[in-house]
């Protein structure tokens, strides 16, 4: 009887000793698990420099990230390269070396006018006549070309008086002719100013020669 009581009493004795061993490894593993968890956290939250696996993420993030943002891309870098240029969408400078700037002149509109129908009249010392078209040029304002009209009359007396004066051999080539053109224009001006106070006429052209 004794000894029954004795058997019943040692595994009550052996139960707390086990389940002191169960409740300590527990707790080891709880720890073991919160430091791998500390370790991974740590390791993932490193800079990309000292974690290889976010490298890695990023490597294989990139492509998608060029995929759809390409045309954004390109776009802001010659949006950035315009502004480099000057702004305002300026014209890059072209590379190399620098020519010579082109030189520029200042010009004028140039005004023409014909006078309507002919200058007729005998020529010096010949029984011939001559028949000739005339036409101005001015690259001052249309006062110029109104004075003219104003006092066609008299130009053309003028003119006639020159053409009059000249012989047969006078009126024949071109270095007679462009001649017969100073005097006329030297003839017009000086008259413009006799009654404009001014003269204007840069060129006098002769359109037409006819001689008979």
């Amino acid at each position: 009887m004794a000894d029954a009581v004795a058997d019943e009493e040692a595994p009550k004795k052996k139960l707390p000793i086990v389940r002191i061993i169960i409740t300590f490894l527990g707790a080891i593993v709880l720890i073991a698990v919160g430091a791998g968890a500390t370790f991974l956290y740590m390791k993932l939250t490193k800079p990309a420099e000292e974690n290889p696996l976010a490298i890695v993420i990023e490597r294989k993030a990139a492509p998608a990230a060029d995929a759809h943002g390409d045309d954004h891309g390109a776009a802001a870098d010659k949006g950035g390269e315009k502004a480099a240029a000057g702004g305002h969408g300026a014209p890059a400078a072209p590379a190399g070396p620098q020519g010579k700037p082109v030189p520029t002149k200042e010009t004028f509109v140039t005004s023409y006018f014909e006078f309507p129908g002919n200058f007729t009249t005998n020529l010096k010392g010949s029984r011939r006549f001559v028949q000739m078209s005339i036409g101005l040029a001015t690259q001052y304002d249309k006062r110029v070309i109104e004075n003219v009209q104003k006092h066609e009359v008299a130009i053309r007396s003028e003119v006639l008086v020159i053409l009059a004066d000249q012989a047969e051999p006078d009126v024949v080539g071109v270095e007679n002719r462009r001649r017969l053109q100073g005097l006329i224009k030297d003839a017009i001006n000086r008259l413009l100013t006799e009654r404009t106070n001014f003269g204007g006429i840069d060129d006098v052209y002769i359109t037409a020669l006819v001689m008979q």
